[in-house]
């Protein structure tokens, strides 16, 4: 992971010429940032043919200087989500989600987006497998460590299974949509869950890289490393494992497994900056001054 942050200084060397030619006239008020995500997620040998009920591919980047100084790149690379029918095959990744920015005042962000939802019929007595592995990578860095710059990077990886055995399946594909949706009136638990997630932020403290799964879900690859704290921030983590579960009747299942991942990196006017500075700074005097003429006033009436 540390690569990314090593090209990032190198692409600063190469990105600054093109904002020295602008009317800039100090050099403090530049400042230089950078967020990368890359996520990858992989499920294999499924005990059961599935039938596809949704699959989406989405992938947006918004690269917004808002001052004559400002240069912002923006790049989603390598976003994919497939399924193969036979053998049964899933995955949802991106290469690389980017964001750089340099100057006094600007915006960039990079998201991505991948999910896909599939069906299983599974026969009494009989259990319903598949073995997965994913992965998550982030990496954040501000060049100047000035307060004014942010750079956040933040990823997600999960699938749930859901028993939809009570589910005509004439209605299964507004369930889902329903339940992509984020509807809170669906009363259904998932029988089984895994959840990969990750955040860095710098300047912030909301920095945190965490997974967790159901019972019936084993690993047997764990990497998990992180940075935090500084202005060079990261954090990774591979896991492999495999789910199987067993039923006693026959049982409809719907598994719906989902990526996602949101770079950004903003400056804004150090004016801007400065003058919350000494907005706050007026304010501490005030209730000072005010502070001090109650206590010259007590003391005033105390001696009379």
């Amino acid at each position: 992971m540390k690569r990314y942050l090593g090209f990032a200084k190198q692409f600063l060397l190469v990105f600054t010429p093109v904002v020295a030619t602008s009317a800039l006239a100090s050099l403090p008020s530049q400042a230089a940032s950078l967020a990368f995500a890359e996520e990858n997620l992989n499920l294999t040998n499924f005990s059961e043919n599935f039938s596809l009920i949704d699959r989406q591919n989405q992938a947006n980047i918004d690269a917004s200087p808002f001052s004559e100084d400002a240069v912002v790149i923006a790049q989603n690379i390598g976003v994919q989500t497939n399924f193969i029918p036979n053998p049964p095959e899933a995955s949802t990744s991106v290469d690389l989600s980017f964001v750089r920015g340099l100057g006094s005042n600007y915006l960039g962000t990079a998201d991505t987006l991948g999910k896909i939802v599939s069906n299983f019929d599974v026969d009494a007595g009989e259990s319903f497998s598949f073995d997965f592995t994913a992965s998550l990578n982030l990496g954040t860095l501000i060049e100047d460590g000035l307060p004014t710059e942010n750079a956040n990077a933040s990823g997600d990886i999960s699938f749930l299974l859901f028993d939809t055995s009570d589910i005509p399946e004439a209605n299964l594909s507004d369930f889902v949509a329903s339940l992509l949706s984020g509807n809170d009136n669906i009363n259904r638990k998932p029988l089984e869950y895994f959840l990969l997630t990750g955040n860095v932020n710098t300047f912030g403290n909301n920095d945190f890289l965490k997974y967790t799964k159901s019972q019936n879900i084993t690993f047997n690859q764990e990497l998990k490393e992180s940075d935090f704290g500084s202005n060079e921030e990261t954090a990774t983590a591979s896991i492999g494992g495999s789910l199987k579960r067993s039923f006693e009747n026959k049982t409809n299942l719907t598994l719906v497994a989902t990526r996602q991942s949101k770079v950004k990196v903003a400056v804004p006017e150090p004016s801007t900056y400065l003058g919350s500075l000494l907005f706050s700074l007026l304010i501490a005097i005030s209730i000072k001054a005010k502070r001090k003429a109650k206590r010259s006033k007590f003391v005033s009436l105390a001696k009379d």
